[in-house]
C-alpha cells in the first residue's frame, strides 16, 4: 500500500512554525570607526550567504520559499557559527511577478510575507541581517537593470539620470516603511537589520550616487549602518562616501594576503571591512584562522547556504559553492567545519559539539510485497539517519545511522508495521524521532 504524507509534512510545518507572536528584542549593530558593537561589546562576526530567503530560483521555478526552508536555513546558520546572514532576495526583489516590485511603480505586496518571516525568524534566533537592495546583474530577483529599462534608459543611467535614482528610491521607501505584521515593526526600524547595502557588486558607482542613496538610507532609517562594494577589490566611491559605514569586498578565490591587504586599506580610511562573499570551497583551517587572526576583519560571509528540501534530502544549486550542512562529502565536510570554527572563533566562543539534530519528518511510505521504501525530510545538524520499526510494542532497528540526506530515501526489506526516523549528528548525538507513520 502506498501512503503519501506530504500533505501532513506541509500541515505539521505550518502549525510548528506558526506565526512569530513574541519574537525576541533585538539590539542594533553600531559602528565606531573602523569597528562594531553590539550591546556594548566589539561585535566580529561570521556570516553566510542565503540569497534566496525571500524569493528562491531553485524549486521547479520562480517561488517564495516556504517557511520550514527559511527556518533550517537560518538555523544551520547558526549552528554553523554565523552572526550574520546575507541575503539578497530581502531586499532586491523587482521585474517578476511574484517580487515585491513586479513594474516600475505598481507593488505586489503578497510578496511581502517570505521576507516578513525570514527577517522575524532571524530575529528570534539573534542573527543580523545586511540586505543588498538591488543588483549589478539581471538575475531573476531583479537588479538595477529592471529601473533603466522601465523608463527606457542606457544601463549606466542608473546612476546619473534623476528619474531612475527616484524610481529606485521610492522602492528603497516602500521596502523600508513596510511593517511586518509577525513583529510590528517596520522595516526602517528594526534592529535585526544590521546594514541595508546599496547593492550587489554594483560596478560604476560614482561618488554623487553613493552619497545620494546612502544619504536617503540614513534619512529614512538612521539607526543602521549602510554597507557598499562593487564586483571587485576596493571600491573607491564606497570608500570616500561619508555616509557609508561597512564596506565589503568579494573573493573568487580568497587569499589570506589579499584579504589582509583590502581589510587594512578600508580601516586605515576608517570604515569597517566586511568580506561580504567569499566561496565556501576556499574555506581551509589557515584561511579561516589567518582572517579570524586580523583584528581589521570585522566579518565575513561564505558563498552560499542552502537547507533541506520539504520533501526529503537537500535543496540543490548548481553555481559550485553549494554548501549543506554538515557537508554532502569528506570535502564540503572540511569546509563546513572551517567555516563554524571561524565563526565560533570570531564571536569569542569556544568549539564546541554540535548541537543535537531537529525533529525529521516522514514525508511518503511505500510498500511493494516485502520491499519498503521510505523518505524524509531533513533535520538541522543531522549528519546520519537510523531507520526503525515497531511490529508490536518493540522497535527493531533496520538500518543504524547508514541513511542520509544526501539520497533523502531508504528502501529494504520490512513488512507492516509504525516507522520512525531517528537523527544522528556526525559525532553520534541522537535528536528526536520522526513521529510515527503506520504503514499497512
Amino acid at each position: 500500500m502506498f501512503r503519501s504524507l506530504l500533505s501532513a509534512a506541509v500541515l505539521v510545518c505550518a502549525v510548528v512554525l506558526g506565526p512569530v507572536a513574541h519574537a525576541s528584542s533585538a539590539q542594533y549593530v553600531t559602528r565606531h570607526g573602523n569597528t562594531l558593537e553590539l550591546n556594548g561589546h566589539a561585535f566580529r562576526f561570521g556570516a553566510a550567504n542565503v540569497y534566496w530567503l525571500g524569493l528562491d530560483e531553485n524549486v521547479g521555478g520562480i517561488g517564495y520559499p516556504t517557511r520550514f526552508r527559511a527556518d533550517d536555513a537560518l538555523r544551520t546558520a547558526r549552528t554553523m557559527g554565523a552572526a550574520v546572514v546575507r541575503s539578497h532576495t530581502l531586499g532586491i526583489s523587482t521585474g517578476d511577478p511574484k517580487s515585491l516590485e513586479p513594474s516600475l511603480d505598481h507593488f505586489n505586496d503578497a510578496a511581502f510575507a517570505s521576507i516578513d518571516y525570514a527577517v522575524a525568524d532571524a530575529r528570534r534566533l539573534g542573527l543580523h541581517l545586511v540586505v543588498p537592495l538591488t543588483d549589478n546583474w539581471s538575475w531573476y530577483h531583479g537588479g538595477r537593470g529592471n529601473f533603466t529599462t522601465w523608463l527606457g534608459l542606457p544601463a549606466d543611467a542608473f546612476y546619473t539620470d534623476p528619474a531612475p535614482i527616484a524610481a529606485f528610491e521610492r522602492y528603497i521607501d516602500h521596502l523600508l516603511n513596510h511593517r511586518n505584521p509577525l513583529t510590528g515593526v517596520r522595516y526602517r526600524d528594526d534592529p535585526t537589520v544590521m546594514a541595508w547595502e546599496l547593492g550587489n557588486e554594483l560596478n560604476g558607482m560614482t561618488r554623487p550616487w553613493v552619497d545620494e542613496i546612502a544619504g536617503h538610507l540614513k534619512t529614512l532609517s538612521p539607526r543602521h549602518l549602510v554597507a557598499a562594494e562593487s564586483q571587485f577589490g576596493v571600491d573607491p566611491a564606497a570608500l570616500a562616501a561619508p555616509a557609508v559605514d561597512i564596506v565589503e569586498v568579494h573573493y573568487y578565490p580568497p587569499t589570506a594576503e589579499k584579504v589582509a591587504a583590502d581589510a587594512a586599506t578600508i580601516t586605515g580610511a576608517g570604515k569597517v571591512y566586511f568580506a561580504g562573499e567569499y566561496g565556501s570551497t576556499s574555506a581551509e583551517p589557515a584561511l579561516m584562522s589567518a582572517m579570524a587572526a586580523d583584528r581589521d576583519v570585522t566579518g565575513a560571509a561564505f558563498w552560499s547556504l542552502f537547507a533541506h528540501s520539504d520533501d526529503h534530502g537537500y535543496v540543490q544549486h548548481d553555481d559550485g559553492f553549494t554548501l549543506h550542512y554538515p557537508g554532502d562529502d569528506a570535502d564540503m565536510r572540511r569546509h563546513a567545519d572551517a567555516i563554524r570554527a571561524f565563526g565560533l572563533a570570531m564571536a569569542g566562543r569556544p568549539t564546541t559539539a554540535v548541537p543535537p539534530p531537529g525533529r525529521p519528518l516522514i514525508t511518503h511510505l511505500t510498500r511493494s510485497g516485502d520491499t519498503v521504501t521510505l523518505t524524509w525530510r531533513g533535520a538541522t545538524t543531522a549528519g546520519a539517519y537510523t531507520i526503525q520499526r515497531a511490529a508490536n510494542d518493540h522497535w527493531m532497528t533496520l538500518c543504524d545511522r547508514c541513511a542520509t540526506d544526501t539520497t533523502g530515501t531508504w528502501t529494504g526489506n520490512a513488512g507492516p508495521g509504525r516507522y520512525r526516523v531517528v537523527p544522528f549528528t556526525l559525532a553520534g548525538t541522537a535528536g528526536p524521532a520522526s513521529p510515527v507513520v503506520r504503514l499497512t
